[in-house]
């Protein structure tokens, strides 16, 4: 692995600092608990992005890189691929409750804002009249 370095006109290419054996294994310790990466492919994913840590779980996430995906559509058998369905049908169908749970919430904030205001209204309204009935008796 290099790293690229610019300056004017000149480039230089530089290899990138390997880290020690503890900081690798934590750093793949990292990797393997937010993916399901085997050590191998953590390690070659590493070595491939200049140990870059952030880059091999963003790359995992948004599906980049060739082997992280090819590790878990291959393994997909029919019951998978059948609770995986289900899975998903579950998880919109819980997004869609709790999007109207809150929907129907900030209706009914707006409504009793609404009833405040209207009701505020009414007793000035009335105070205003009250008021006016006094000075006419004066």
């Amino acid at each position: 692995m290099y790293i690229k370095l610019c300056i004017g006109n000149i480039v230089l290419r530089m290899s990138a600092p390997v880290p020690s054996p503890a900081v690798l294994d934590t750093m793949v310790n990292i990797i393997m608990s937010q993916t399901e990466m085997s050590r191998d492919i953590v390690v070659s994913e590493l070595e491939r992005t200049n140990y870059d840590l952030k880059r091999v779980i963003r790359e995992y996430m948004r599906g980049d890189s060739a082997s992280a995906s090819t590790s878990v559509s291959e393994t997909s058998s029919a019951n998978q691929l059948r609770f995986s369905e289900i899975r998903n049908f579950m998880d919109k169908s819980s997004e869609m409750y709790y999007r109207k749970q809150e929907t129907t919430r900030i209706y009914n904030e707006v409504l009793e804002r609404k009833k405040q205001m209207a009701a505020a209204a009414a007793a000035e309204a009335e105070a205003a009249s009250a008021a006016s009935a006094v000075k006419a008796k004066l």
